[in-house]
Parts: structure tokens; sequence; C-alpha cells
């Protein structure tokens, strides 16, 4: 299972577009793009749909659709498999695993033999422990249990003034921090390469992650 953690930045501007040049590596022309939206509320899913089509217009006829929250089971289970690659976008991570789980679409996902891209909320979801750290939505950094794609965990819209929580929660669990515009790829459950410096987290330890 191939997957991108992008640690959040900009659609519509330079930000992110190192990122998206190294997934365009990834991607073969005329792939079709599934994003899967349940970590944020539908007034928002025509904005985030204009911004994904934009980054995604560098590829080669690179079709998009929204999994619709509405479908059946069995008809978002269809419309997985039908597509080469799971976008999950932003917003709140503990809602994005609460519709997965009780859609009963966690195994399929598992089991997606594409590319699997996560963007903040998303990417915090992927991990064994998905780790919510203290900002304005949030008071307190809280583990709540993610999906299970990989071991490891991820912070996302990384910033240093977070690194006391990040070392301590460091002790049990390795954790890659990811700034805004960078992005790490991982293979069967494995880091291989990274978009711009991503921080790691063990043992109480930090240390940069050159790209």
């Amino acid at each position: 299972m191939d997957i991108c953690f992008i640690g959040g930045g900009n659609h519509t501007n330079n930000e992110l577009v190192e990122v998206f040049l190294e997934l365009s590596k990834m991607i073969k022309p005329e792939a079709k793009v599934l994003i899967i939206p349940f970590a944020t509320d539908n007034s928002r899913y025509e904005s985030w749909m204009a911004s994904i089509r934009q980054a995604f217009s560098i590829m080669e006829n690179v079709s998009i659709e929204l999994l619709n929250e509405d479908l059946s089971d069995k008809e978002m289970k269809k419309s997985i498999n039908e597509h080469d690659i799971l976008y999950f976008i932003g917003g709140r991570p503990e809602r994005l695993i609460h519709v997965i789980e009780g859609k009963g679409l966690a195994p399929i996902i598992k089991d997606f033999q594409g590319l699997i891209i996560g963007y903040s909320a998303g990417s915090l979801a992927f991990c064994n422990d998905c780790i919510i750290t203290k900002d304005k939505d949030y008071p307190e950094t809280i583990v709540i249990k993610g999906l299970g794609l990989v071991r490891f965990s991820v912070e996302v819209h990384y910033e240093d003034n977070i690194d006391g929580d990040l070392i301590s929660l460091s002790n049990e669990r390795k954790i890659y921090a990811i700034p805004n515009g960078s992005a790490i790829f991982s293979k069967n459950g494995e880091p291989f390469k990274v978009t711009n410096d991503i921080y790691s987290f063990q043992n109480m330890k930090k240390e940069i992650v050159n790209s």
C-alpha cells in the first residue's frame, strides 16, 4: 500500500507544488481520484473540490469525484473499488474515523491497492494511534484509535511550540511531524521518501528528516 501524508498547506498557491509534483510521478494518466470528505461538513465540499481540482490540474486527464455520505455502504465500497486514488481531506479526524467505521469501510480501505493520500486530518486518521494535538479546536492533546494503516503516528501543521507534547508522546510510539507544504510517503507501512523537511520524534528525542 502506497500512502502520502500531507501535513497541510494551501492547494491553490505554490505551497504544495513540490508535493503534487512528487505525486505526479506516481499517478498514471487518466487516473480516477475519489475524495473522501467525511472529516468536514458538507457545506465546505464545494470549496474543497475546487481547490483539489486545481492542485491535480498539473496531471494528465485526472478525474476527480466526491464520495457522497448519503450512499449506502454497498455503494460506497463499489465506488472505492472503481477508483485508483483515495484522497482524504482535512477537518476533524475523529469524525472521519467515526463515519468510516460506522459504514464498515475500514477493511476495504486497508485492502485498497491504489494510492491513498491524506491531507491534515486525513493523514492523522491513517495511523494506529491518531494524535490530535491541542490547538484552537482542541483544548488538550488527545490520542484516539485510528484506522491502523501504519504503525507510526504523525503530527500535521507542525510548529515547534508543540514539541513538549510530541516528545512526551514519543516515549510509546514514533511520530513524524509534518509542517505545511511538506509530505511523507510510505510503502507497506514504512516511510521511504519526504518532500521538504519533516521531523521525527522517538524515545523522547527529536531529529530532522531532510528531503
